[in-house]
């Protein structure tokens, strides 16, 4: 195992609020490092490829450095560039694939144990932890039967490899509405399920499209039902009237939602909503109910969606150096 040196600031997550967290701390004098599970913004790159974000690119910029772009509005491609190379201009000390495993109080501050991608072992102390990993770690489950073979999927990534098949797709926010508009224009054959009478959360030029795609009836849909039962080649969903149908479906999309990661809200005792998994924290300073923890980005929603964003998220950071720092001094 290798042993880490300390940092004031253990920053976990390289995506928008924590990379937003670790230049307030390098312009604060605070030492920082940031611990990534896969690349700089990650979470990001797992958004389907093409994506278009609903902000402009001055919402979404961090510090002082421009993100310039080629359309109206920021690509997914592009996004990634940016915090890519914001994280290397204003040099911050970012290790991309270290998983934090671990996370416990040591003396004068925490420790972590982290595993990289080829299992290297790692600890880390610090005497402040922010936790900044976002919400995007674990699928909400179906809980259904056959949920665990190989073509049901829970992430979203590209419409072209679903030309020419039937795709059932299971959600009726964002994601999932834009994921069946896209998957329809690549030439896939798409139904939709959705557990309620009307979709919720569309942006508003997806909401007609959508709702045009199903009057013509290019897009079937099933509002409300809800999956029972997941088979090759088919599911099965029960409707409002509490009768059944089988759909074709040689893929399936449930873009149910997802939640974020609690071992380490565990680990460190975070208290948090039983249902929305929202951490207990205080929004002027963003520390927990754990004194040295704090909390930064949509992580600070639990898995309620629609109320952080990178355009309110990255400015946390600066909030959090600010307590982190005078405790750090009062500590010294």
């Amino acid at each position: 195992m290798m042993q880490g040196e300390r940092y004031d600031l253990a920053i976990i997550g390289a995506g928008p609020a924590g990379l937003s967290t670790a230049f307030a701390a390098r312009q604060a004098g605070l030492s920082q490092v940031v611990l990534e599970r896969g690349c700089v913004a990650d979470n990001i790159r797992r958004y389907p490829a093409n994506l278009v974000f609903y902000s402009t690119p001055q919402l979404i910029e961090l510090g002082d450095v421009p993100l310039i772009i080629s359309g109206q509005k920021p690509t997914r491609s592009e996004a990634l560039n940016y915090y890519t190379r914001f994280a290397d201009l204003r040099q911050l000390n970012v290790k991309t694939y270290q998983t934090v495993v671990s996370v416990s109080r040591a003396a004068d501050g925490f420790k972590l144990t982290t595993h990289s991608h080829v299992g290297q072992v790692r600890e880390w102390l610090a005497g402040a932890v922010v936790l900044a990993f976002g919400a995007y770690d674990d699928p909400n489950l179906l809980g259904v039967p056959g949920e665990d073979l190989p073509h049901v999927l829970h992430f979203f990534d590209e419409p072209e490899r679903y030309h020419g098949v039937d795709v059932l797709v299971v959600g009726g926010k964002g994601s999932a509405s834009e994921a069946a508009l896209q998957i329809w224009r690549a030439g896939g054959r798409v139904s939709i399920s959705y557990r309620r009478a009307q979709f919720s959360g569309l942006k508003y030029w997806v909401a007609p499209d959508l709702e045009n795609r199903i009057a013509e009836g290019s897009i079937k849909a099933y509002l409300p039902s809800t999956v029972t039962a997941i088979h090759p080649g088919h599911s099965q969903l029960r409707l409002a009237d509490g009768s059944h149908t089988a759909v074709p479906a040689d893929f399936v999309l449930a873009l149910t939602g997802y939640q974020p990661r609690l071992d380490l809200f565990d680990q460190l005792q975070v208290a948090y909503h039983p249902e929305s998994k929202r951490p207990l924290y205080d929004p002027a300073t963003h520390q927990t109910n754990v004194e040295g923890v704090y909390v930064a980005g949509c992580l600070c929603a639990g898995n309620v969606g629609n109320e952080i964003f990178i355009e309110n998220g990255r400015a946390h950071g600066p909030l959090i150096v600010e307590h982190a720092r005078a405790a750090l001094i009062r500590g010294a």
